[in-house]
């Protein structure tokens, strides 16, 4: 009962997470929208180490009483303080506008304190609230703010964009420390070299390998930034969200299964980290056989009605689909790779993501820029869940046919001991 309340919950959430875009492109300036959403795409691009880290690394030391106990406040601290020394060398040496770097940070900082709520919640056993909180709350909210500055004529620009996106995810966060812990988690704890020393040691595999995947979200807005068509984000972003709203369902599967999958791999039961990995990705394809052709559809109908500036072509819309469909297989496997203690396969198949992406893009004259960045989005995904799905099932196979083999030598040994 448990697991179907989160993933209706879940369902909800992908439901209401492509109605900010929708409102965007319906009601908003194409243009201020679009170098908005790029301002904060930025944000989610630098969040990527801290974000996976958390929803991994973390998450793993919180589950597993072996590990060190790293406090939340710590990460944030270095985190930011890292963000605070790189954007002021950007400024100084590149000229970025303070302004902007203003947006981006405060994008980074609601973002990080976000991920990292989530994953307290989960670790307290609170998976429901967790995707109410940072999955329903922040697209609500922000379609509300989009819908009462249309109503009242108030015409935001791109930072007022931006900031409203962040305050979508930071008052879910501080709402959530709220109840977490009440003031009491609003103390910093005092921080020395030690503890930077044994953050870095169990964080920076992640953060490389956060750094790729963030790409993987952030990539396709600032693509079309750099083509020279801000005004197409808010359409991409529509048909992106529909195709992506399974990643949503996706994610509660993930934080219903990954602690027993953790645990399992920790205590080296192998037959239940493989059966784990087997009921996430029968659940996972099963709706994606029945989610897919309806968003298929309501895409084509959007496009029909006209209730985003420009319309959406099968050519856009299949791309993305087809990325969903990988994600749907790929993400039980993904989820694993933590657990099995293989996160290095993050960077390394996100790195050869990355480059397929930025190949693509130099077929942009040819195919159109919108075309050619969602080609660029499906042949990422595809690299990157290929390597990891390799990866873990050999990995599964190798320990379930060791356990195997130890098992048919104690068969023998048994039956060599029995009398006659």
């Amino acid at each position: 009962m448990k697991l179907s309340w989160l993933l209706l919950a879940r369902l909800l959430a992908g439901g209401v997470g492509f109605l900010p875009p929708l409102v965007a492109a319906s009601l908003l300036d194409g243009m201020q929208y679009g170098l908005g959403a790029s301002s904060f795409a930025v944000g989610m691009l630098v969040i990527g180490p801290v974000a996976q880290y958390a929803k991994q690394g973390y998450l793993r030391s919180i589950l597993l009483p072996d590990r060190p106990d790293i406090s939340a406040w710590h990460i944030l601290i270095v985190f930011l303080a890292l963000v605070l020394a790189g954007m002021a060398v950007s400024h100084v040496a590149v000229g970025v506008p303070f302004a902007a770097l203003a947006a981006i940070f405060v994008a980074v900082a609601s973002l990080a304190i976000a991920r990292i709520e989530e994953v307290r919640q989960v670790a307290l056993d609170r998976q429901l609230l967790a995707v109410c909180l940072f999955y329903v709350v922040p697209p609500v909210m922000l379609t509300a703010m989009f819908a009462a500055s249309w109503f009242f004529a108030l015409r935001p620009d791109w930072m007022a964009i931006s900031l409203a996106m962040s305050a979508a995810y930071l008052v879910p966060s501080l709402l959530s420390v709220a109840l977490r812990r009440g003031l009491a988690a609003l103390a910093v704890q005092p921080m020395g070299m030690a503890h930077v020393r044994l953050l870095w040691s169990e964080s920076r595999t992640f953060l490389v390998s956060g750094v790729v995947m963030s790409a993987t979200e952030s990539l396709p807005t600032l693509a079309l930034t750099a083509l020279g068509v801000p005004q197409a984000v808010a359409t991409f972003e529509l048909v992106r969200k529909l195709s992506s709203a399974v990643s949503v369902f996706l994610h509660g599967l993930s934080i219903a299964f990954a602690p027993r999958l953790i645990k399992a791999a920790a205590e080296q039961d192998w037959t239940t980290v493989r059966g784990t990995i087997w009921r996430n990705t029968q659940l996972s394809v099963a709706f994606a056989a029945v989610y897919l052709p309806l968003a298929v559809a309501a895409v084509l109908v959007l496009g029909r009605l006209g209730w985003i500036h420009a319309s959406v072509s099968f050519d856009l819309a299949l791309p993305l689909f087809a990325s969903a469909f990988v994600t749907c297989v790929a993400a039980p496997f993904g989820m694993a790779v933590a657990a099995l203690n293989s996160e290095k396969w993050w960077v390394i198949g996100g790195f050869l993501g990355v480059a397929s992406f930025a190949a693509t893009l130099v077929f942009a004259p040819l195919l159109g820029a919108a075309q050619t960045v969602a080609v660029a989005v499906l042949l990422q995904n595809l690299v990157l869940s290929v390597t990891i799905g390799l990866v873990v099932s050999k990995l599964v196979f190798q320990h379930l046919r060791e356990d195997a083999g130890r098992a048919s030598t104690r068969d023998r040994r048994t039956l060599a001991l029995e009398p006659e």
